[in-house]
């Protein structure tokens, strides 16, 4: 007899068990037979609900909802059954029962066991599924145990369980389906695990590795060999290699595939060693771009301290490299400007006595015609001449480097002659273009641009240079051309490009040609800024730049600017034009202030012949002679000067004596300071460049001297 009562034989510890549940009977012959006794959740036999039955052996006997049996004659279990069960026990797996016809689930007294729960909570008595399964995995769960119904299939699932008083925790249930006496499937019953632990270890390798899929840096883990094992998507984008193609190599030879690796054994070393390794990784992406990156490098360990693996950290610095690059090359940059200004200055000051004097030597040689013969005054006249082409040269570079070393601080716009611009530019790049190629120059009449003069020339030098270096090294220079196009370009546009014969760019490379910090070029010979900032300053200009190429081919740039009314002779005169010469009058006075005596010396012959000329050789002189003698009609002084300077005398006389200030005229050989550039900005006075253009300094002085006596 089975069941709960106090009188069955066999006592059955499940309160789906009736009191007297069934009985089972040895008849005379040793078979067995099983009898329901009007149980009120029935006897089954291998699934199927029965009131009689012969029982074979290893028949599966379920007792009530969750008492399950293997039915054996023998006398004893054999010892591994017995063992089975004690392990079951052991691994606290506890017994579920569910109702497919009421909906309703029954759990035996080890689930309580298994939740820490006091026994009676959860076992012992019929529940419906909302009150044991949590609502977020209600629909699957139900989805589940109606689809192993309708199959008679096998049940897994996993769910979680928020029982009264024992939190929420994670259920593994597993079960079969039983059928009842007309072979109609109406319940499945199993086994039941926690699996709260394990599911709370998914939940941090899942974060943990969200986290490392997430990192901003490239994140990569070689073995002890130092082969890649692993790596997260930042360190995919930052190589621009795919993870499956690099795992098994180094990670040098997956950015240099073919060289020899000088990398990855001293980094193994330093592990090894110091447990550290710090370093740069250079590298040039799939698209031709040259990247820099630091990178750490450390030991990944077990729980004894032992190494199992290694983990690079990568930071890519390319930005950060092209910016310090860019810093650097803007302040040498700036002092060559400051440089080449003084250097412009301290040239000019001995051209411009130069070439009046050598004017003065050829007007005198004219007058000693009558006295000499004509061969001889013909031969020095053309030796005075061939001379005055040579310092009028190098005044012509000296301004050159004059507009260029004006650099950023020629931000204002307006008229430019384009063909002088290009011209400065192709002079300025001629020593790298004609080891490589030859420079052909086609310019059409064009209408000035609307531009700044220094930062256009910046412009094209680069253009030119980039055009210069995309040209192999090495080749006979005959082979390859560089032309330079100037045309006019409707409506109220110039066009200028800049065509080379070099290796050209592939669509990629062409598609990021103007933008910060991209370059093909290694790492220490560009930054990538040269184009970029190109195609800031023609925007700044109201104009476009654009790039054509093919690889082999060459490439074209194309630089489109505006128009303005005006002539070329309006930028490129350092004075408008004057009226015809006015006589000069015979009292008129005039006062050289230079710090170099033979500009004053040379000023002073030239000019003497029209005027009453003084001279000083500082600020200083010149105001102790205006204290002196009280009254000049022009004062012609240069604006640098040591100590005191022609802004500070003009400054003084502005106080003392405001109509002298107004009757300056500035000479300047180059402005290389702030306060010059601004003064010289601002001021109303006239300004001269040196060296002096005689007849223009004739016609100012004689203008001023004619003011002065209105």
């Amino acid at each position: 007899m089975l069941g709960r009562g106090s009188e069955v034989e066999f006592r059955i510890d499940d309160h789906g068990v009736s009191r007297r549940h069934a009985r089972i009977v040895r008849t005379a012959e040793g078979t067995c037979h099983v009898s329901d006794l009007g149980s009120t959740n029935g006897t089954y036999v291998n699934g199927v609900a029965i009131t009689s039955a012969e029982l074979r052996e290893g028949d599966r006997l379920q007792i009530g909802t969750v008492t399950v049996f293997r039915f054996s004659n023998r006398e004893q279990l054999e010892p591994r059954e017995e063992q089975l069960r004690q392990a079951l026990s052991a691994a606290r797996v506890g017994i579920w029962d569910w109702n497919a016809a009421a909906g309703t689930v029954t759990w035996s007294e080890h689930v309580d066991r298994l939740l820490g729960l006091p026994l009676g909570t959860l076992s012992g008595r019929a529940m419906d599924l909302r009150e044991v399964v949590h609502p977020g995995d209600m629909t699957r769960v139900r989805e589940v145990l109606a689809q192993a119904l309708e199959r008679r299939s096998h049940v897994e699932m996993e769910y979680r369980i928020e029982p009264a008083g024992g939190g929420c925790r994670w259920l593994s249930c597993k079960g079969d389906v039983l059928c009842d006496g007309a072979g109609v499937p109406n319940r499945i019953t199993g086994t039941v695990m926690d699996i709260t632990a394990r599911k709370t270890a998914e939940q941090e390798l899942r974060r943990q590795a969200l986290i490392f899929e997430s990192l901003y840096d490239g994140v990569v883990i070689t073995d002890l060999r130092g082969q890649i094992i692993d790596w997260n998507p930042s360190a995919e984008r930052m190589f621009g290699r795919g993870k499956a193609q690099s795992v098994g190599q180094t990670l040098f030879s997956v950015l240099h595939p073919g060289e020899v690796d000088p990398l990855t054994l001293p980094m193994l070393s330093a592990l090894e060693g110091a447990g550290r390794w710090t370093g740069e990784v250079e590298f040039r992406r799939k698209d031709g771009m040259v990247c820099c990156c630091e990178s750490v490098a450390v030991p990944l360990r077990d729980t004894e301290g032992r190494a199992i693996a290694y983990i690079l950290v990568h930071r890519d610095v390319t930005e950060r490299k092209h910016l310090q690059a860019r810093l650097v090359m803007s302040d040498r940059l700036a002092s060559l400007g400051t440089l080449g200004a003084g250097v412009a200055h301290e040239i000019n000051n001995p051209l411009a006595y130069m070439l009046v004097n050598l004017h003065l030597i050829h007007g005198g040689l004219e007058r000693l015609r009558p006295a000499v013969s004509a061969s001889t005054v013909e031969q020095l006249q053309q030796i005075a001449r061939e001379t005055t082409e040579g310092a009028e040269r190098i005044a012509s570079i000296v301004q050159d480097l004059k507009v260029f070393a004006r650099g950023e601080q020629e931000t204002r716009l307006g008229p430019v002659d384009v063909s002088r611009s290009v011209e400065l530019a192709c002079k300025m790049a001629d020593n790298l273009v004609r080891h490589r190629a030859r420079l052909v120059t086609e310019f059409e009449p064009v209408a000035m641009v609307e531009a700044s003069e220094s930062r256009l020339c910046q412009v094209f030098l680069n253009l030119l240079l980039n055009a210069a270096q995309a040209i192999p090294e090495g080749e006979p220079a005959d082979r390859h051309r560089i032309t330079v196009r100037i045309r006019a370009q409707a409506p109220e546009q110039v066009a200028v490009l800049v065509e080379d014969t070099g290796v050209g760019m592939a669509p990629e490379v062409l598609a990021r040609v103007f933008d910060p910090f991209f370059t093909t070029k290694s790492v220490g010979e560009g930054t990538g800024l040269g184009l970029s900032i190109c195609h800031g300053i023609i925007e700044s200009m109201g104009g476009t730049i654009s790039a054509e190429s093919e690889p082999g081919r060459g490439s074209t740039f194309r630089v489109v600017l505006r128009t303005v009314a005006g002539r070329a002779e309006d930028v490129t005169r350092p004075i408008a034009l004057l009226p015809a010469q006015a006589p000069a009058s015979p009292r008129t006075r005039v006062l050289v202030v230079d710090d170099e005596p033979n500009v004053t010396l040379a000023l002073q012959r030239s000019l003497g012949m029209e005027h009453e000329v003084s001279t000083a050789n500082s600020a200083v002189d010149a105001l102790r002679l205006l204290g002196q003698d009280g009254r000049f009609d022009v004062i012609l002084c240069d604006v640098m000067m040591p100590g005191m300077t022609g802004m500070d005398l003009y400054a003084e006389l502005g106080r003392a004596a405001p109509q002298m200030a107004d009757r300056m005229i500035f000479m300047t050989g180059g402005a290389f300071t702030p306060r010059a550039q601004t003064f010289l900005r601002t001021v109303a006075n006239p300004k001269l460049d040196k060296p002096l253009n005689l007849e223009e300094l004739r016609v100012l002085v004689n203008r001023r001297a004619g003011e002065a006596y209105r």
